[in-house]
């Protein structure tokens, strides 16, 4: 079942921050992302929670998208991912199909996202899904 996150699920998306992306990071970080994310309507955040069990086995978050050179706004996924053991099962598929759902209510809308190049597995399955890779470009990053 796919539904709106919630601070409830944090320990299970820490969990998969953790298992499939190899985030550092720490639980109450997210579970006050969470809080923080749910009031901002620029931000779709779902989870799949696996029905015989309850816990949440897969997630996405996406904020929508606007440049000054394009005319239409769409969707960036910031982060879509399952947990490996649940991996082709159709759960990233049918979370990135209610992102797409979305953006599909608005002429010329788009999802984009970005994926790291050691995650080939990853640019498969998206490659199976009808995105195309558009460009190859460096993450800068300055901290305060």
């Amino acid at each position: 079942m796919i539904r709106k996150m919630t601070a409830a699920d944090a320990p299970d998306v820490h969990r998969i921050l953790v298992e499939s992306l190899h985030y550092a990071c720490e639980a109450a970080v997210v579970r006050s992302r969470i809080d923080a994310l749910d009031e901002n309507a620029n931000h779709i955040v779902l989870v799949s929670e696996d029905d015989a069990t309850g816990h949440v086995v897969g997630f996405i978050h996406a904020e929508r998208y606007e440049t000054l050179h394009d005319a239409v706004a769409g969707w960036n996924v910031i982060a879509l991912a399952v947990l490996p053991q649940m991996w082709g099962h159709g759960i990233g598929k049918a979370l990135l199909s209610v992102i797409e759902s979305y953006a599909a209510t608005v002429p010329g809308s788009f999802v984009r996202l970005n994926s790291r190049v050691e995650r080939t597995e990853a640019h498969q399955f998206y490659e199976h899904l009808g995105y195309q890779n558009s460009k190859v470009q460096k993450y800068f990053i300055k901290r305060f």
